[in-house]
């Protein structure tokens, strides 16, 4: 699958036609449970993309199997109003693992921050091991160009935070009707107030069948 655009320089009026500008290839599998390999409905197929306005710098996100073999997050950039792209780059602090399911991260989001701080925000299995259950949380990994700080390198996304106050179990969250397995929903967000990033994510409720999730919303500074 393509991640690819059309754009449109009179605030969506008219869009161009003709060949869409391909940005990068997606490559992806889709989340798996980490212990049974059951499938999350986290498919890959949704990419998340941003702005800079004070300088027009696009930024896109989402799952690919390209670095380890399953699906992390993926990041590109364009400088030139999305003609070209950098080559994707995985952003996800989610360290090595003898499960290499444990090393997923999945429904990535992307926003910017008024200062220019870049944000990924994405769930992840790290503290998932042989216990019953899969200990799942959602972290937030940002990145402010700056000098020989680009944010086109791995290396410069090492402001990693966790917001989930404590792991849940995805294999308490609902299924999702057909195939797709359990089901945290694609309501996950990324917003700013000035040069705070406000995330929006859901959480599974351990033990409580009777409201499963519940979403949630935070700040980081």
């Amino acid at each position: 699958m393509r991640l690819s655009l059309i754009r449109s320089t009179d605030q969506g009026a008219t869009w161009s036609h003709g060949k869409p500008i391909r940005a990068a290839q997606m490559l992806f599998q889709g989340a798996l449970d980490p212990d049974t390999g059951r499938p999350i409905r986290a498919e890959g197929v949704i990419a998340d993309v941003a702005v800079d306005r004070s300088n027009g710098k696009l930024y896109a996100v989402w799952q690919d199997l390209r670095f380890r073999g399953v699906d992390e997050v993926a990041f590109a950039m364009s400088s030139d109003g999305g003609d070209t792209w950098t080559t994707p780059i995985k952003v996800n602090r989610t360290p090595a693992s003898s499960n290499p399911l444990n090393q997923q991260a999945f429904l990535p989001t992307v926003h910017v921050a008024d200062d220019g701080t870049i944000g990924v925000t994405y769930y992840d299995f790290r503290f998932n091991d042989s216990n019953p259950g899969a200990p799942t949380d959602f972290w937030i990994v940002r990145c402010k160009p700056a000098g020989a700080t680009t944010c086109a390198i791995s290396g410069d996304w090492v402001d990693e935070n966790r917001l989930t106050a404590r792991s849940f179990d995805i294999e308490q969250a609902p299924a999702a009707r057909g195939p797709f397995g359990f089901f945290v929903g694609d309501y996950e967000g990324l917003a700013n107030i000035g040069n705070t990033l406000i995330p929006v994510f859901v959480v599974v409720n351990d033990g409580h069948p009777e409201n499963r999730t519940d979403v949630i919303e935070t700040t980081v500074k």
